[in-house]
């Protein structure tokens, strides 16, 4: 058996590595386009903090680890530009030896990620303009400051990837100013939720722009509909799509946000063919359809279990989904959200409610902060719909209790009964979540 994978990052390698775990006489080839094997995406504004710290310590192994312990063919810069999916033969190209192949395959994953939105308004494909999607956008980001020890920055797109930039760019003296077109930013998250990472922008001095149009970039000067700014660099981050291109001029189906079509054992619509992680649909749990939310643990999941499903093809497993659960930092802040949210809970005509509290994060201990905990939930039964948590101190593992309580179809009454556990050093005595399950078990009631 042939496994071909096409991206060798979270999904592709964690696909090829079940496959030589279940079956180590297999043959699997990786075709990776870039230089860099797999490696977490996720460290990447982190490592700019770390002057001497080379990327590639978010390498997950090492190129001779994969190769000599784990017997993947593993090949840099080879890059995949057709699939014949009748002939089941691809179209590579060598960078490194300038040459093109064709390479055959019994099975093949496709792989390949999602690249980021481009901005097309004139003067942005100058040199201090970056985008911050792979190893090698963060490389230059990273030589650029270093070498140029700019004093401002300004980050058009409001998203994950930009809030944490502002938090890194603060720590480096880098004074950023945010731009955003819509007029919100975090869409996906509760206003109570935004309103404390909008004070927490005050609080740092940091400029957000809403409602603002990029017209042009002249020099250092960004022209918009808002007047002009000046910054030494640039970095854009206004959303990503998927790399899905080469499937669908293959013949392939393409679904969500453009995504490939896969059914719930990752098989896309052509034959042989699995795709995984940001270029591939996700399955939500609890809408019982495929969505799009493209993370690494999503990543890594999938592309274990296409590799399982593809050495066992006769009992295949299928992809158990998502509760859409992410997390990021801001400065002193976490903050995170699991489930659905309050769009598509009114999309679905979802008879909701909502409850939020604020609460400190441990009991008489020095140290702790404050969060702020929402929950939604079913207007007459009390199930669990989705929360989202801001704050300081533990908010991220408290986020995943709730999540662990949506993965089994909890209601609030439920929630509000958990065992959690309680010491001064890591909690009150009614810990922030078991605040807000009572407080929305009050709620319920008065139905």
């Amino acid at each position: 058996m042939k496994t071909v994978i096409i991206g060798g990052v979270a999904g592709g390698l964690s696909a090829a590595s079940q496959i030589k775990r279940e079956d180590r006489d297999a043959e699997v080839i990786v075709m990776e386009k870039s230089g860099d094997v797999s490696y977490g995406a996720c460290g990447m504004p982190y490592n700019l903090l770390q002057k001497e710290t080379p990327l590639e310590s978010l390498y997950a192994l090492g190129i001779e680890d994969i190769r000599t312990k784990r017997g993947i063919d593993y090949r840099l810069r080879n890059e995949v530009v057709a699939i014949d999916p009748v002939q089941k033969q691809l179209t590579v190209v060598d960078h490194e030896r300038a040459r093109e192949y064709r390479e055959s395959y019994d099975f093949l994953v496709y792989a390949t990620g999602n690249k980021p939105v481009r901005l097309s308004s004139p003067g942005f494909e100058a040199d201090d303009v970056f985008y911050f999607k792979t190893l090698d956008d963060a490389r230059l980001i990273k030589k650029f400051i270093y070498e140029k020890a700019p004093k401002s920055a300004l980050l058009v797109g409001s998203g994950y990837t930009n809030l944490e930039l502002a938090d890194v760019l603060s720590d480096l003296n880098i004074t950023p100013v945010i731009l955003k077109r819509s007029d919100s930013i975090l869409p996906e998250f509760a206003e109570e939720i935004r309103a404390k990472v909008l004070e927490k922008l005050v609080e740092k001095k940091i400029q957000l722009h809403t409602g603002v149009e990029i017209i042009e970039k002249k020099g250092p000067v960004i022209i918009t509909t808002l007047g002009s700014f000046d910054a030494e660099m640039v970095v854009v981050a206004i959303g990503s799509k998927p790399n899905s291109d080469l499937l669908l001029a293959a013949g392939g189906e393409l679904g969500v946000n453009g995504a490939v079509i896969v059914d719930r054992y990752l098989q896309t619509t052509l034959p042989s063919v699995f795709a995984v992680g940001d270029c591939a649909e996700h399955y939500v749990r609890q809408l019982g359809v495929n969505g799009y939310m493209p993370l690494g643990p999503v990543a890594n999941k999938q592309g274990r279990l296409a590799g399982s499903n593809i050495v066992n093809n006769g009992a295949m497993k299928m992809f158990s989904g998502i509760d859409q659960t992410a997390v990021f930092k801001f400065f002193d802040l976490t903050v995170g959200t699991t489930g659905l949210n309050e769009r598509q809970l009114q999309e679905g005509g979802m008879q909701y409610v909502k409850v939020f509290v604020d609460t400190r994060t441990r009991g008489a201990f020095p140290g702790g902060g404050k969060m702020r905990v929402l929950l939604l939930f079913e207007k007459n039964t009390g199930l669990l719909f989705g929360g989202q948590m801001v704050g300081e101190d533990v908010v991220a593992k408290r986020l995943d209790v709730l999540a662990t309580a949506l993965y089994n179809r909890m209601t609030v009454f439920e929630l509000s009964e958990l065992d959690l556990c309680y010491a001064p050093p890591y909690a009150t005595v009614w810990d922030p979540l078991l605040v807000a399950a009572n407080k929305a078990v009050r709620e319920v009631s008065k139905v």
